[in-house]
Formats: structure tokens, C-alpha cells, sequence
């Protein structure tokens, strides 16, 4: 319990940072951060080998979404100059 409740702590702390932000790249490792705090909560509340699985899924797929987001952010940085 007091496990999540730190992690949930963490998720609203980056939360708050990511809309505060105003560089879209500065944002990415707010993003992967709540990323990694929301798979550890699916895996604690959820402790068996298809929460893991979901966890690994999750946290796969984000990281995928998160890596697409910089990735085109850098190249119309490219395009604009």
C-alpha cells in the first residue's frame, strides 16, 4: 500500500511538471516517468504473471508511443530550421 501510494505520489508530481513544461522535448522523460509509475501500479495491484505481462505490454507499447512523439518532434525541428 505504501508502495503505491509513493508511486501515485511520483505520477502526480510528473503530471503537474508535464503540463507546467513548456518545451514539447523537455516533456518526453515526464512522459516516460509516468510511464514506468502507471506499469509498477498495474504489477502491484495486480500480482500474477498476466498483471506482468499487462505491465510489460503497457510499458512496451507507451515507450513505442513516447519514441514515435520525439522522434517526430525532431524532425519538423529539422524542417523549421
Amino acid at each position: 500500500m505504501i508502495e503505491e501510494t509513493i508511486i501515485s505520489c511520483i505520477i502526480i508530481y510528473m503530471v503537474l511538471r508535464l503540463f507546467i513544461t513548456q518545451n514539447r522535448l523537455e516533456r518526453m522523460p515526464y512522459l516516460n516517468v509516468i510511464n514506468f509509475g502507471v506499469a509498477a501500479i498495474i504489477t502491484l495491484k495486480n500480482p500474477s504473471p498476466l498483471g506482468a505481462i499487462t505491465s510489460m505490454v503497457y510499458f512496451i507499447l507507451a515507450t513505442v508511443g513516447a519514441n514515435a512523439i520525439a522522434f517526430t518532434i525532431s524532425k519538423v525541428k529539422e524542417i523549421e530550421g
